[in-house]
């Protein structure tokens, strides 16, 4: 164990650095909620508009086998960055725990630690590559245009695995620490470079699906070069900021427990991931246009979600800090607040998307066939987010409290109903019963969560 070091006078703590609020102050925590959540569903608004041009700009294209492959690489990405993604989550929760705790030592240690993995992660995916292709090509269901054009696409966005896995670190010490600003800017950053980027490299020159995947890459290294300053600043205001020695960073107990959380959060993050993908692959199985349905189905359904997270990320810092102050009635204000304006907005955005969703599929695409099927799941899309707030919040509960092992059983539990499930309805209904499926996967994982926690409240009594 490191002795820790003590901040000089002229540092600020970690409590005052994140502006210290009564905990058993329910007014105090519903603001401090909205100081969080709102900066983040601002940013977390311009993550589906990425999908957006992406699909819109594929979709205006002459087939629409395009979208199927930009929609295939990206879900294959996706898939390795979920093994990835504890990065984010473990890091939030240990930075949280530690900044309650008022350690800022600790915090140091944890970004040391998390980096330290980022890279060797990043780096080993791009030896990977051709593994990852050759794998996905074997496995997935697709027509040939499809799997030509998802191998390019890999190719290229899997050089930016490791911007994308430190960028995840940094986002997690930052969330943890409640500095917002950082994230927010990070986010912006890359999506609106990746935004541009898409239209210069695609209709500018002509570069198709791998001017996609070129803008992708360019934005994740462009958001590193950004965002890690302000991490180093952010550190340094509640510590002094040292390299570590690698037996400090890779202490056997701390590092077990980081790379165990992080094996509950990746098979997680896994399932959530597979089950999106076992959705396209299913789609895919009925034809080209299903496909594209369905990535367009996802797209709306990323709209929804990344908003909905500003609240999910507000209840992960305030329920570390909770946790780390041992104190269990913030948690209970935290869980309630957080909940209850993510429901409101919920009910907001499926009024939104009852409002919008027709014209939002034509922006998307001009492609008769795929307007038509998209209709189809229209329905089953404008109710999602009222069936899904409460997943995302228990998402967010789960990771501050870093609670990894009942994520990932709840998770496990969902799938196992998912897939007899979708089989069935793949049977019955198509494409409909395919969405209907899906709908109900996210429906259990809030509900396999929600029961689950007095198992909080138990550690903070």
């Amino acid at each position: 164990m490191t002795k820790q070091q003590t901040p000089p006078q002229d540092a600020q703590t970690a409590d005052q650095v994140l502006k210290s609020i009564d905990g058993n102050d329910r007014a105090a925590i519903r603001k401090q909620t909205w100081r969080i959540a709102v900066p983040v569903i601002i940013a977390n608004s311009s993550i589906p508009l990425v999908g957006i041009v992406d699909t819109a700009v594929m979709g205006h294209l002459d087939s629409p086998h395009y979208i199927g492959a930009v929609a295939m690489g990206s879900f294959i990405l996706s898939l390795i960055l979920a093994i990835f993604g504890f990065l984010r989550m473990a890091t939030t929760g240990f930075v949280a725990q530690a900044a309650g705790a008022n350690d800022g030592a600790m915090v140091l240690t944890h970004f040391w630690r998390a980096l330290y993995v980022a890279v060797i992660l990043g780096l080993l995916t791009i030896l990977l590559i051709p593994l990852i292709i050759y794998l996905a090509s074997i496995t997935l269901s697709m027509s040939d245009e499809v799997r030509e054009g998802m191998s390019r696409y890999l190719t290229i966005v899997c050089i930016s695995a490791p911007a994308i896995t430190i960028n995840m670190v940094i986002m997690g010490v930052m969330f943890g620490l409640q500095r917002i600003g950082a994230t927010v800017i990070q986010l912006i950053t890359v999506n609106s470079i990746n935004i541009i980027g898409n239209i210069i490299l695609v209709y500018g020159l002509g570069m198709r699906i791998e001017g996609v995947a070129l803008a992708t890459a360019i934005s994740h290294y462009s958001g590193l070069l950004v965002t890690l300053p302000m991490v180093i600043i952010a550190i340094k205001r509640i510590t002094p900021l040292s390299f570590l020695s690698l037996n400090v960073i890779m202490n056997l107990d701390a590092m077990r427990r980081y790379l165990g959380l992080g094996f509950d959060l990746t098979i997680r993050t896994s399932c959530i991931i597979l089950s999106e993908l076992i959705v396209l692959n299913a789609a895919s199985a009925i034809d080209d246009v299903s496909l594209a349905a369905s990535q367009i189905g996802f797209v709306i359904f990323a709209t929804i979600a990344y908003p909905l997270d500003g609240f999910a990320h507000a209840a992960e810092a305030l329920t570390g800090s909770a946790i780390g102050r041992r104190n269990k009635v913030m948690f209970n204000h935290t869980l309630r607040e957080t909940t209850n304006l993510a429901i409101i907005m919920s009910v907001g955005m499926a009024i939104l998307l009852a409002l919008f969703g027709d014209a939002f599929i034509h922006v998307m695409t001009s492609i008769p066939e795929v307007v038509e099927r998209s209709h189809q799941i229209l329905p089953i899309l404008v109710i999602m987010p009222v069936v899904s707030v409460i997943a995302f919040q228990m998402d967010g509960v789960f990771v501050g409290a870093t609670m990894g092992r009942d994520m990932r059983n709840a998770m496990l539990l969902s799938v196992i109903v998912f897939l007899p499930l979708l089989y069935v309805m793949n049977i019955w209904l198509g494409l409909i019963g395919i969405w209907l499926a899906f709908m109900i996967l996210l429906g259990l994982r809030g509900a396999t969560l929600w029961i689950r926690l007095n198992h909080i409240r138990v550690i903070l009594d």
